[in-house]
């Protein structure tokens, strides 16, 4: 500013002189500019106001003068006589060349120079001393807002070639301005613990190590101050407002602490409640969606949740542009809201065209057979829930949204843009290692849940080692019809020898067998399936087998060679809005599995599984897991056969528990199995607090309680084993891995195998 009223004098000064030089006014022959390097000439000539052939007067040089700094792009203008051409004397601002920015971590560089253009300053724009105030003022508010109040920002320039200047910014972040104390003041109706409770910004616990409650940003708070009136105005304040909030920093800088002022005003009930019903839907079906009832306490959430459900409603029937508008009217001496819902169904449309993005590794035929609304048929909305539900359902799919466009020219249809976002789904494992119990150690496996982009499934495993010789191939194909029957196949060979295991009952068992699998839709939410197969065994006592193992396969008994015709058929309900991570909804299944009439071993084992899943926020889901499972011998079979029963421990079941070890234990202290068991799981999921935009990670708090017995009048509900522990499960590209620290409790001592941290890949959900 000083240098630009240095110039404007020392202009003024030789306005003087040229008065007693131009006496006399003079026609100008030429203009001739001087000083210029960036700017082009005809920027100068265009802003003088007076051009050759015409005349000079002595009151024009102030005009000039004047005119030229207005562009901004000189430090000095004079003017000078030569003969009858006028001279123009000028010295050009420097550009920006280059703005180097260093020491900044909180904000990408790119995100500086952004906010550098939304104030005025990009390369190519002359430079002046205010403009540098301004750059260190635009960077500076940036951190100011996200909590950063012990930044400081340095600006000097350095000479480039042809005029140009390089703005050098230099930041010092300082540490971060962490929230010591947050107040509302005002309340009445609820104490302020409930409301703190509410915000996202606040004091961090001891124990939250990743949590960022405590740093402060001015987007949170107007979050926060978002969340406060949405939870007051769904307790029937109306009125509410935020009347205040003062940010206020300790004198060291590092503490801040934040007072909200609020005005709770009256608490409003809801009065009477009108709805007018659209074509095709009666007066008593439209209100039986609504969500408010008369005498209830006014809640903003439960007008706007029957708002949406009376016009899912309306939109019954092909009726996709069906709107539903609110007419409140309030009564400020009964502290009463009546509320009228007016409907109108708008134009009946159908969906003319229905269209597949996202899709890069799967054909268009494999979603569009999930799809129950179709193509050239009236639009139902409950159709196309049901279709997203389907579509999220898949392994392969990560998310789903459906879209509603209108098309051009028509009133009465409508395209659908159905946009997937895929997810790896395959599953591939190579490896060699070593273990003293089981020598080298070789396997490889290869799951595709969406082979060659066809929604099929096909599974191929080797693993060989001294202990395990394992060989499976599986194949299924969900749309074995067009009507959805699926069918499979599989085919393996194991050679087991768990005499290594050092865990269960010791035997070796030699085993190959193939099946073949239906599954049959008989709802959208219900299935039938099952199975038919055959399976040959021999089972060969080792140096550590238990006396109950060899008794079986005496030749007196069951021998040691077995040939099965294998018999299972399952019923599941299925709920859930989607196969991984569910949100919400339930799956249920009960299974009856048996060695068929005409076996050498007559058995069978009924399994019962279930899981409900709620969610608790956005981010958070509960769920209650269990199973129960049972199972005997008929026919010439007396008992189960000791190779299929039942374990407990271990991922799946009862974490921090060995896997496999709970239960009766054999001679050799190994667990023996049992007919009967059971599980349960409580769990809360949620997404990594410090990694939420990885969506195939979940971390979860839980409390599992099972064991296995004997037989089912062996049950007692006090020899229940329990855990409570953390876990987290990833979708990584070689699976669902899945780790968990597990502390279990009424352990006994001696008999209880502890394993706190448990590990697996290709954990089922």
């Amino acid at each position: 500013m000083k240098k630009s009223l240095l110039s404007l004098s020392i202009a003024s000064c030789l306005l003087a002189l040229s008065q007693s030089a131009w006496a006399e006014k003079f026609i100008v022959k030429d203009i001739q500019v001087n000083g210029i390097q960036r700017v082009d000439p005809g920027t100068v000539l265009a802003n003088i106001p007076i051009k050759a052939g015409e005349t000079y007067q002595d009151f024009m040089t102030a005009d000039i003068v004047r005119s030229l700094y207005k562009t901004g792009l000189f430090d000095d203008v004079s003017l000078q006589r030569n003969g009858n051409i006028l001279v123009v004397n000028v010295h050009e601002r420097m550009a920006v060349g280059e703005i180097n920015i260093t020491g900044n971590k909180l904000f990408e560089t790119k995100q500086l120079l952004d906010a550098l253009k939304r104030g005025g300053i990009r390369r190519g724009q002359t430079l002046n001393r205010s403009a540098l105030a301004r750059i260190q003022h635009q960077i500076k508010q940036q951190y100011l807002a996200r909590g950063k109040y012990g930044v400081n920002v340095t600006t000097d320039t350095s000479t480039l070639a042809r005029g140009r200047v390089a703005v050098n910014i230099k930041i010092n972040e300082g540490a971060d301005a962490r929230i010591g104390k947050v107040r509302i003041s005002g309340n009445k109706a609820f104490p302020e613990k409930t409301l703190l409770k509410l915000l996202d910004s606040g004091t961090r616990k001891s124990y939250q190590f990743f949590s960022d409650k405590d740093k402060y940003s001015r987007e949170k708070l107007v979050g926060d101050i978002d969340k406060l009136t949405s939870f007051y105005r769904d307790q029937g304040f109306l009125k509410f407002e935020v009347t205040d909030t003062q940010v206020t920093l300790s004198p060291d800088k590092k503490f801040i602490t934040v007072n909200i002022a609020i005005k709770e005003g009256d608490r409003y009930r809801v009065g009477n409640v009108d709805v007018n019903a659209a074509p095709g839907v009666s007066v008593e079906q439209a209100r039986s969606v609504l969500k408010m009832r008369k005498g209830q306490v006014f809640s903003q959430k439960k007008l706007e949740e029957s708002r949406k459900a009376l016009r899912n409603k309306v939109s019954e029937g092909g009726h996709a542009f069906a709107r539903v508008g609110i007419v409140p009217q309030i009564d400020e001496a009964g502290k009463i809201v009546n509320i009228r819902f007016e409907s109108s169904p708008g134009k009946r449309v159908y969906v003319r065209r229905i269209n597949i993005r996202g899709n890069y590794r799967t054909r268009d035929e494999v979603y569009r057979r999930e799809m129950r609304q179709l193509e050239s048929s009236w639009f139902s909305r409950q159709k196309v829930e049901r279709s997203k539900v389907r579509l999220q359902r898949l392994p392969y799919v990560q998310s789903v949204k459906i879209s509603q466009v209108p098309v051009a020219g028509t009133k009465d249809q409508i395209d659908l843009e159905v946009t997937v976002a895929e997810q790896l789904s395959n599953q591939f494992t190579a490896g060699v290692g070593f273990s003293q119990s089981q020598g080298v150690i070789f396997n490889v496996g290869l799951k595709q849940q969406n082979f060659l982009g066809s929604g099929k499934s096909l599974g191929v495993n080797a693993n060989n080692s001294s202990a395990t010789k394992r060989f499976s191939l599986n194949y299924f194909d969900p749309y074995h019809t067009v009507d959805g029957i699926g069918r499979g196949f599989d085919v393996h060979y194991n050679r087991t020898d768990t005499d290594t295991d050092d865990l269960i009952s010791s035997y070796l068992s030699d085993s190959y067998g193939a099946n073949l699998n239906y599954t049959i839709p008989l709802s959208e939410e219900n299935s039938l399936r099952f199975s038919v197969g055959f399976e040959h065994r021999k089972i060969t006592a080792g140096t550590n087998t238990p006396q109950f193992i060899k008794d079986f396969i005496d030749p007196a008994n069951h021998g040691n060679t077995y040939n099965e015709l294998l018999g299972t058929v399952s019923y599941v309900h299925d709920t859930r809005d989607r196969s991984i991570f569910p949100t919400t909804g339930s799956r249920q299944s009960i299974a009856f599995e048996a060695g068929l009439p005409g076996s050498d071993l007559e058995y069978y084992k009924v399994r019962y599984k279930g899981a409900n899943y709620w969610p608790v926020t956005e981010k958070l889901t509960f769920a209650i897991k269990g199973g129960v499972s049972y199972g005997d011998g008929y026919g010439d079979s007396n008992e189960l056969p000791f190779f299929e029963r039942f374990f407990s421990g271990g991922i799946g079941s009862v974490r921090g528990f060995e896997k496999n070890t709970l239960g009766v234990k054999d001679s050799f202290d190994n667990a023996e199995g049992g007919e009967f068991v059971v599980n349960g799981t409580a769990e809360l999921s949620f997404p990594a607090p410090f990694a939420e935009d990885i969506k195939g990670l979940r971390l979860n708090a839980f409390v599992d309680a099972g064991n296995v017995f004997k037989d089912f009048g062996a049950f007692d509900s006090g020899d229940i084993k329990y855990s409570v522990g953390v876990g987290a499960t990833w979708l990584s590209p070689l699976g669902p891995l899945t780790i968990s620290y597990a502390k279990p409790f009424n352990v006994i001592e001696g008999q209880d195998d502890e394993q706190q941290i448990q590990f697996s890949i290709g954990a089922t959900f």
